[in-house]
């Protein structure tokens, strides 16, 4: 039987890597091409990167699988990943906002941890190269390049723990996004709010709701009750609802008491039907410069709002 080589194992990952991201990404496509879009970098080539890039990683996981080409795609393999390093490092120093377009669980990564994980492979990609050689020189370190693949698939697993170990958040495809222009009639019936005129400088929130949802009452009730948190945030909430039923629940949670809370009818539920939204409360969060951070698609607190908008 033969015995697994170190060029072996690391060629497994690979493959488990690529196929996997690739498939995931292709299953994906059209949130995948929308994440391309929000990249200052690659956003022009969204179109053509969101078909080549998938099936090029799932092509480099197949060579792999080809002993004559196993050498040639470790190569390949540590140019890419040394692409992915440099391309996450620059999108970190420029914004640490913009969406990951990693696909599936790399997705969850932080910024921080996704520099970590591909210098990791950068690193293994290596290893993988140098255990493909047969001269001698290899042999006498060969104890050091186990040793050091092993701590590295330590680093990367631990790696993809973490993230997992944080909760969950929601992904539109969106984010890093800037804020789309729409405009809401404001609670005296004659002014109307354009978001085109929300100023840069702070970050803001806001929150699509029905004035009947019992959630978003709660969530209204929950958030007023922890104003000190969010004192300095600017909150719109926006429904498409009757007007009538605005003002009573503008009236009901006196919201004219709060100066940084506004509230408007989304008369053409643009705020909806851009963000796609299915069930409400629906909260989205924007950065100091208009640009989509965070969604909450459900019932959240004001806890995890001032969260949000603090990272």
């Amino acid at each position: 039987m033969k015995r697994i080589t170190l060029a072996d194992f690391t060629s497994y990952f690979f493959i488990l890597l690529f196929v996997y991201t690739g498939a995931t990404k292709l299953m994906e496509t059209q949130l995948f091409k929308e994440q391309l879009i929000s990249s200052p970098l690659l956003g022009p080539l969204a179109g053509f990167i969101s078909w080549a890039l998938p099936i090029g990683e799932i092509l480099l996981g197949i060579a792999f699988l080809i002993p004559r080409l196993q050498r040639k795609a470790f190569y390949a393999t540590l140019v890419v990943m040394a692409l992915f390093t440099i391309y996450v490092l620059v999108i970190f120093f420029m914004d640490n906002h913009l969406s990951c377009s990693c696909g599936g669980i790399i997705e969850e990564l932080t910024p921080k941890q996704h520099i970590v994980f591909n210098s990791a492979c950068v690193v293994l990609s290596i290893l993988g190269i140098l255990a493909t050689q047969q001269h001698e020189p290899f042999h006498k370190f060969k104890w050091l390049t186990n040793s050091s693949a092993v701590l590295l698939f330590v680093l990367i697993g631990w790696t993809i723990f973490t993230a997992f170990s944080m909760p969950p958040k929601a992904k539109t495809g969106m984010e890093g996004r800037l804020l789309p222009s729409f405009s809401i009639l404001l609670p005296d019936s004659l002014s109307r709010l354009d978001t085109r005129t929300i100023s840069d400088g702070q970050p803001f929130v806001i929150f699509e709701f029905s004035p009947t949802c019992k959630h978003c009452q709660a969530e209204t009730g929950d958030i007023l009750k922890h104003m000190a948190l969010l004192r300095n945030v600017r909150m719109y909430y926006v429904t498409s609802d009757p007007f009538s039923e605005m003002k009573i629940f503008y009236r009901y949670f006196q919201l004219q008491n709060y100066p940084n809370i506004i509230i408007g009818r989304d008369e053409t539920f643009a705020f909806g039907r851009y963000f796609k939204v299915h069930q409400i409360p629906y909260a989205a969060i924007f950065d100091s410069h208009k640009r989509l951070k965070e969604v909450f698609p459900y019932q959240t607190t004001a806890q995890e709002i001032a969260r949000a908008v603090a990272e």
